[in-house]
């Protein structure tokens, strides 16, 4: 059995090929990126590295030549997405691909407030199902690592500017979502499964705050703002306008639930329970401190 990684130089993708190397023979891995360069490390191990461009479909077909599964990594071209996510669905079925893997998110409907950040991973959903090809969906929750940023910041300032409300959100290590992938593509029975990829635990704001002042040995509170407040902060703060908006439209989503998904899959993929956030930025403590 060969299995395709897409987007395989991203930050998720090298994750997933570290996951598969333990599962498959190096020959067994192909590896489509934009940037083959930057997988110099794995071709050396036998893996077979290919140039493939979702924005090209004319070169996908050839790359995913050869391959049985494959792990459709979302990509980060808001406003692209579907087009390019349905190139590479046609081009799979075209070389024979027989089951392909796609890395959404939860909740990808089209009121998430997040906009086309979930409606476009909802779209390819239903291509993906509509394709005749075998599929299996894995909906990230929120990744842990992300959270990391705002929480030195946080714990610099000794509050977390927020418009998350009572809303809660679920952090997923981007390693346990490699690992969810790897065994989705290496075992049987996940065929026209969906799967919600989660953390252990719900956080509010309150939450957030209690663990980074107690990993900072600093006090940390909250400061709740509207959705107009916030987006001023931040452009305030030299946010560039369209981050600033999607931050402030992650944060509504969170205060209206979307993100507030617990799901125990990921312990049934795995045998394990998911890594904590608290595990995720002790890890990653001298960044937490860096900016303090």
């Amino acid at each position: 059995m060969n299995v395709i990684v897409t987007g395989a130089a991203g930050h998720l993708g090298r994750l997933v090929a570290e996951q598969l190397l333990e599962r498959l023979a190096p020959e067994q891995l192909i590896l489509v990126t934009r940037r083959p360069e930057a997988l110099r490390r794995l071709r050396a191990t036998g893996v077979d590295v290919r140039y493939g461009d979702f924005d090209d479909p004319a070169s996908l077909r050839d790359a995913f030549a050869g391959g049985d599964r494959m792990l459709l990594i979302s990509t980060d071209a808001i406003g692209r997405r579907v087009r390019q996510h349905g190139a590479a669905i046609d081009a799979a079925a075209a070389a024979g691909v027989g089951h392909v893997v796609f890395t959404s998110i939860v909740n990808p409907v089209a009121d998430n407030p997040t906009g086309a950040n979930a409606w476009e991973p909802g779209k390819t959903e239903t291509l993906l199902q509509q394709s005749g090809l075998a599929w299996t969906l894995l909906r990230f929750g929120s990744f842990a690592e992300l959270v990391l940023p705002p929480a030195a910041t946080a714990v610099q300032n000794g509050q977390l500017v927020t418009n998350n409300g009572r809303g809660r959100l679920v952090p997923i290590s981007r390693r346990d979502c490699a690992e969810a992938a790897a065994v989705t593509l290496t075992t049987g029975g996940h065929a026209g499964r969906t799967y919600e990829i989660t953390g252990p635990q719900a956080l509010s704001a309150s939450d957030l705050a209690e663990l980074y002042s107690d990993l900072s040995r600093k006090p940390v509170k909250v400061l709740q703002l509207n959705d107009a407040m916030l987006n001023w902060v931040l452009m305030g703060i030299g946010t560039p306008m369209p981050f600033a908006w999607r931050l402030t439209a992650y944060g509504r989503a969170v205060r209206l639930g979307y993100f507030d998904v617990v799901d125990p899959a990921f312990e049934r993929l795995t045998g394990r329970a998911p890594v904590s956030l608290r595990d995720v930025l002790v890890a990653q403590r001298a960044d937490l401190l860096a900016v303090a």
